[in-house]
């Protein structure tokens, strides 16, 4: 059942508690995902359930097909339409265990593990008799973990591995595909999937995934600055315009468009509450010389004022 609702496209809100809810207990966990296993599979032995047709009746079948094909191509561009919409929720939600809109979540896993995922974030969770490991789909996160030094925590998020030496920690990964570790309070081991490069942070220190493998240190920051904006404050310091409007969009319930070149702009240094995107929305327009046109269904269309 909850299959088929994740995939319809149309689950309400209500509907995504119950099935939180649901899906919390270990077995239903479990028989979830044994049950998933089994519907991605469908797509690669469709072809086999399907009886072979005798001759005489394949012609007579050929024929009626040709008869349909304008119907039917009309009907199939508009599920290809559909499908490219919904596509990436869609996958998201069958892959991730625990996953956020427009608002930033917390909640706790069920070794005790204290997790914050931001707005627009989505992770899955494998655990094992052995191994803990969170697999960080979308967004980024916040980690209280509770150590077990039999159990090794993990966050793999692309490339990236962090492991948890007890501590406290964020993941956060940037539009260009890098993977930045901030560590808040204890220890923690980045490193490669690959094995190879691997560098150990304490409270305060950051390091950066460069994507290619490389792993750099960045520069220290105060630790009660990390993750910020699990209490709904974001400080944004020196960064580019465009980034800074994609930054608040990610909080807004509506579509927030761009639609014209802002890279030449000077960058913005703001402290956004996330809690109240539009009003960051309009200080950030002021400040940095943009125009905003507001549009029904509470789309916000950005652009340069001169």
């Amino acid at each position: 059942h909850w299959i088929a609702r994740l995939a319809s496209g149309d689950i309400t809100e209500p509907e995504m508690a119950a099935y939180r809810r649901w899906v919390a207990d270990v077995h239903h966990h479990a028989v979830f995902q044994h049950e998933l296993k089994l519907w991605r599979s469908l797509d690669r032995i469709g072809d086999h359930l399907a009886p072979r047709l005798p001759v005489v009746r394949q012609s007579v079948m050929r024929r009626r097909r040709r008869c349909c094909v304008l119907a039917a191509s009309g009907l199939a561009a508009a599920a290809c339409l559909a499908a490219f919409l919904v596509g990436p929720d869609l996958w998201m939600r069958l892959h991730a265990d625990h996953w956020t809109g427009h608002e930033i979540r917390a909640f706790t896993l069920a070794d005790g593990t204290r997790t914050v995922l931001d707005a627009d974030a989505a992770v899955a969770v494998h655990y094992g008799v052995r191994t803990r490991t969170i697999e960080l789909l979308r967004g980024r996160a916040w980690f209280d973990v509770r150590h077990d030094p039999t159990r090794p925590f993990r966050v793999e998020a692309a490339g990236s591995v962090t492991e948890d030496i007890g501590t406290a920690f964020e993941i956060d990964p940037h539009a260009d595909g890098k993977i930045e570790t901030t560590v808040e309070s204890g220890m923690v081991r980045v490193s490669t999937r690959e094995g190879g490069q691997s560098i150990t942070l304490t409270a305060g220190q950051r390091a950066v995934w460069q994507g290619t493998g490389q792993i750099t240190r960045q520069g220290d920051v105060a630790v009660d600055t990390v993750a910020s904006w699990r209490d709904g404050q974001l400080m944004l310091t020196a960064v580019p315009v465009h980034m800074a409007v994609s930054t608040i969009a990610r909080y807004r319930s509506g579509m927030t468009l761009v639609v014209d070149h802002l890279d030449d702009l000077p960058p913005v240094t703001a402290l956004v509450d996330v809690r109240r995107p539009d009003d960051a929305l309009s200080a950030l327009a002021a400040g940095a010389r943009l125009r905003l046109y507001h549009l029904p269904g509470n789309i916000v269309l950005v652009r340069r004022s001169g």
